[in-house]
């Protein structure tokens, strides 16, 4: 199996992963009122396990690498936090179609973003298969997806913008350098709602199960962190963020599945626009890697 391949697989594990994430928060208690105290134990959370993470991989060094802080990494931590902020905010005032929709966007805003920062061209297969994700996506949320707010969209936008920008920023940094910036992330995330907290004298308490459902949701989140995080040594920002759109169909599945107890039921375009948004995905992979090994043939 190739490095490419490996990456592939790896990526499209972290947005399954990630694709849990609209049925924890949507499982809360009161999801409007405990957005900010859910935020910070998320955030914690994250910075808990990435942390072990480094530290078995790294020992000694971790301590003098985390206080390497440099432009880029504190760029990506708040780009990443905006995108954690965004989503919750998005997913706790709207459907989880619309949410994941605003994500859809991703591939084209990551790879316009490292074009202009880092200079990483988009090949044609890449943008064709963005095209069709997007179309499938389009195909998903016809007619009745937008029955959440207005305000639910626009976080939704910011979080997909945020989580391109942070790709980028992963992408211009070196082994393990690259899981600092999610560190960073967590950090902030927990201190600017913990400030946001303080800002609105919101009192700071959470339901036992809200708390547990946050944690359980930094353990989601830090996981597919680390998965992705692991396959952007290999891959372009336009496809990291293509690869993950797998949480796009996932989350509104898991969202439906009554058995989870949401059941959102998704509409035949739902469903026909999720099974084109995972063609693509395998459309994306497979052309890639094609041609990859071609180039390698020659």
């Amino acid at each position: 199996m190739s490095e490419h391949i490996k990456a592939v697989l790896i990526v499209v594990l972290s947005g399954l992963i990630w694709s849990f994430g609209p049925l924890v928060v949507k499982n809360m208690i009161d999801p409007q009122i405990y957005q900010l105290p859910y935020l910070i134990i998320r955030g914690l959370t994250v910075t808990v396990i990435i942390a072990a993470y480094l530290i078995i991989k790294e020992q000694k060094n971790f301590i003098l690498n985390i206080l390497k802080i440099d432009k880029v990494s504190v760029i990506g931590g708040l780009c990443l936090t905006t995108a954690m902020i965004g989503f919750i905010y998005s997913i706790s005032n709207t459907t989880a179609a619309v949410t994941l929709f605003m994500l859809a966007l991703m591939p084209f805003l990551a790879s316009l973003i490292a074009l202009v920062f880092i200079n990483e061209k988009i090949s044609k297969q890449n943008f064709i298969s963005m095209v069709i994700a997007f179309i499938g996506a389009l195909i998903m949320i016809y007619a009745s997806a937008f029955s959440g707010s207005l305000y639910g969209l626009v976080m939704g936008f910011i979080s997909s913008l945020g989580f391109a920008a942070f790709t980028v920023a992963l992408r211009s940094k070196s082994d393990f350098k690259k899981f600092y910036i999610l560190i960073y992330a967590g950090i902030f995330c927990a201190t600017i709602s913990c400030c946001f907290m303080i800002i609105n004298n919101q009192e700071i308490y959470l339901p036992l199960k809200n708390i547990l459902l946050s944690i359980s949701h930094g353990l989601l989140v830090a996981s597919g962190l680390i998965l992705f995080s692991i396959g952007s040594k290999h891959l372009l920002s336009g496809e990291l963020t293509m690869l993950s759109l797998l949480e796009v169909v996932g989350g509104i599945f898991w969202a439906w599945l009554p058995i989870l107890g949401i059941n959102e039921i998704p509409s035949t375009n739902t469903i026909v626009g999720g099974i084109v948004i995972c063609l693509a995905i395998a459309m994306n992979s497979y052309r890639f890697d094609k041609k990859r090994l071609q180039n390698l043939i020659r």
